[in-house]
């Protein structure tokens, strides 16, 4: 039974059919009562509901996978969303010429108070995230995905080329429910005209580096790339949102709580990316197996710690291993070889104690293998790698090791154990320099307090030589 339209009514049949007249609502017959009949305006027609198809594959809170099954089927969700009128020839004309949006881009109160929540959560992002893709992502159109950046779709030309003015430098600068459009079908993997305002600003990108490994495996022989970004090189106007952030927003009808949209290009120091063959020639899948296709899990959301500990036995480090995944990490220079590495050795599961902490044997290890890089010290700050709060830790325990991992080593680095371990140093260097017939332990001892001899500790800071006192 057709429920709109001139047929919404064809359950009645014959004379009574054709004589009936749809009742009027309370207010068009005040308005009946009130206004002459030549203003007197016809109720407007029921409109049918539009409905938008999201991206159907099993992620968010609600997927569960068991133990030992595959993935499930995705389920297809339907989700209202309001039509808004295709824009005029003219109107796209002007919209491709000058890269702005069309329509008014003020917004409500609510709208406003709406994006400036949503602002503040961009200061919790984690500050590397990851990505897969090829020259066939994003509809296969030029120019998106290379080795120098990854340009969303409003930001290139039908060639591939930069467009000046492509986009916008902001979504506060799109109309609110445009932008709700866009990010929706964005993640819905709609592609609408080059023309319409809605044509995609965004990218999606990943905390966790084993979905975008698994993701990308199949992509090694279409030219594939796992991309990193750091968020504090980033272009000045580009800008990363949680998608359960713009949920809340409004922005979004999903939590994609395994996934960041990035607001315009990203390239420049802030970006790098490898060839998934050359990660594959090198030995990185088999040297973390849970990252093939076919291992036990599909990283496509949260899994229950339970799960977690059942599906992979606790490893401790074996320094041919991170040695090894240190040459790996190499390949994305010597700026992104620190996370990059950090977030390769934390994909299997790892001993911790019973405060969850990685024990000092494993720190050391891993310390002793990038001696030779900085670590900035905000890693165990407020400017930390990944915040607790900005990323669903709960569920993702490669990211919770990610982030112990690195704050671990920021204390290993810059805390109060520093101190004493430089101090065991000097000590046997002193007792080597004495059985050579030099100065001793307490001429070092003179030297460090005359400010000659430094036994502070920082990554990527050669140490101030030993200076001998005569």
């Amino acid at each position: 039974m057709a429920l709109f339209g001139k047929n919404r009514y064809s359950r009645n049949t014959g004379a009574s059919a054709a004589a009936y007249t749809p009742k009027k609502s309370f207010g068009q017959r005040i308005k009946d009562m009130v206004l002459p009949k030549g203003k007197r305006k016809a109720v407007d027609p029921i409109a049918p509901t539009s409905f938008r198809v999201l991206r159907s594959r099993p992620y968010g809170t609600k997927y569960t996978p068991g133990l030992d099954t595959t993935p499930v089927a995705a389920v297809v969700t339907a989700t209202p969303v309001t039509v808004t009128p295709a824009p005029t020839p003219a109107a796209s004309a002007a919209l491709a010429a000058s890269g702005s949006s069309s329509g008014d881009t003020k917004k409500t109160a609510t709208e406003a108070q709406k994006l400036k929540q949503l602002e503040e959560t961009t200061k919790n992002i984690p500050r590397y995230l990851f990505r897969a893709c090829s020259p066939t992502s994003g509809g296969g159109l030029k120019g998106l995905n290379t080795i120098n950046g990854v340009f969303p779709h409003a930001f290139v030309d039908t060639n591939g080329v930069r467009l000046p003015n492509g986009g916008n430098k902001s979504i506060h600068d799109i109309p609110y429910q445009v932008t709700r459009r866009m990010a929706v079908g964005h993640l819905s993997g709609q592609r609408p005209a080059r023309t319409d305002p809605t044509y995609s600003q965004f990218s999606s990108w990943a905390a966790t580096l084993a979905l975008v490994l698994q993701y990308g495996y199949s992509r090694a022989s279409q030219g594939g790339l796992i991309c990193v970004l750091d968020r504090y090189n980033l272009p000045k106007h580009t800008k990363v949102y949680h998608c359960p952030d713009m949920m809340k927003a409004g922005l979004c009808d999903s939590p994609y709580d395994h996934e960041y949209l990035v607001h315009g290009p990203v390239e420049g120091p802030g970006f790098k990316a490898v060839t998934v063959q050359s990660l594959l020639d090198m030995g990185l899948y088999t040297e973390i197996p849970c990252v093939q296709p076919h291992s036990a899990r599909y990283w496509w959301g949260p899994i229950p710690q339970r799960d977690w500990e059942s599906l992979f036995p606790a490893k401790e480090f074996s320094q041919k291993q991170v040695k090894a995944l240190r040459n790996i990490a190499n390949e994305f220079g010597k700026d992104f070889a620190l996370p990059v590495l950090a977030a390769l050795v934390t994909l299997d599961r790892r001993k911790l104690d019973k405060n969850g902490k990685f024990g000092d044997k494993d720190l050391k290890i891993f310390a002793d293998v990038v001696e030779d890089l900085y670590i900035p010290e905000e890693y165990g700050t407020e400017k930390s790698i990944v915040q607790p709060d900005g990323v669903y830790v709960q569920g993702y325990p490669m990211v919770a090791q990610l982030v112990g991992l690195l704050k671990q080593l920021v204390e290993y680095n810059y805390g109060r154990g520093v101190r004493a371990r430089r101090r065991i140093e000097v000590e046997d260097l002193s007792a080597e320099l004495g059985a050579l017939g030099l100065p001793g332990k307490k001429s070092l001892d003179m030297g460090e307090k005359a400010g000659r001899l430094s036994t502070s500790f920082a990554f990527g800071v050669s140490d101030v030589p030993v200076a001998v006192v005569a």
